[in-house]
């Protein structure tokens, strides 16, 4: 009896020192790779999201409609995202827009270029998927290379987590145009809570 229980510790104590020379050997797990770039994605996807729903959501006769002289006009506001897309990717990463968008650094052209809401929708939809394709497929080294932003050196990540303000910067502006038209996001409709549109 006592030669199996002294066995039975015997190959106890070996099973654990294996155990503890393999986790000791073992390096620890990296991380992801692009997991930025699929968190930055996510956080993008949402605001893509609302954008093109609300877009679609205002009627053709209010896309000429703007709150003062001066100020851009529901059509111009959809417009600078699509603007917005283009050139921050390509202060980003240096890749530049597909030569079909027709993109060029002059915003006041850019955004007075259609009020037509089916191009709208198209050209939003165009420079949405350019973001995905540029994002989706930058490799994490480029991530901490400098890059020249309006006189500033930063990083490529932070050109992109400005390009995701960006866009939640106008989707803000769409809601408060939209709003003062009487026209309700379509994803507060259901919501319930205080910051819902239904009664509770």
């Amino acid at each position: 009896m006592k030669n199996v229980i002294r066995t039975i510790a015997i190959v106890g104590l070996a099973i654990g020192l294996v155990g503890a020379a393999a986790s000791a050997a073992a390096p620890p797990a990296a991380p992801t790779k692009g997991a930025f770039q699929r968190d930055l994605l996510g956080v993008y996807s949402d605001a893509e999201k609302k954008v093109l729903d609300l877009e679609a959501e205002v009627p053709q006769n209010k896309f000429d409609w703007r709150p003062a002289p001066g100020v851009r006009s529901i059509a111009e506001a959809y417009l600078h995202i699509a603007f917005g897309n283009y050139g921050l990717t390509k202060m980003a990463t240096g890749k530049e827009p597909p030569a079909e968008a027709g993109w060029e650094m002059n915003p006041p052209k850019w955004d007075t270029k259609t009020t037509d809401k089916a191009e709208i929708k198209k050209i939003l939809e165009k420079s949405f998927a350019h973001v995905h394709q540029v994002i989706g497929t930058l490799p994490d080294a480029d991530l901490d290379k400098m890059v020249s932003f309006f006189g500033h050196e930063v990083t490529v990540r932070s050109v992109l987590i400005i390009l995701v303000g960006h866009v939640n910067e106008h989707l803000g502006q769409s809601v408060a145009y939209a709003r003062a038209n009487k026209i309700t996001p379509p994803w507060s409709k259901n919501e319930k809570g205080p910051m819902s549109d239904k009664k509770q």
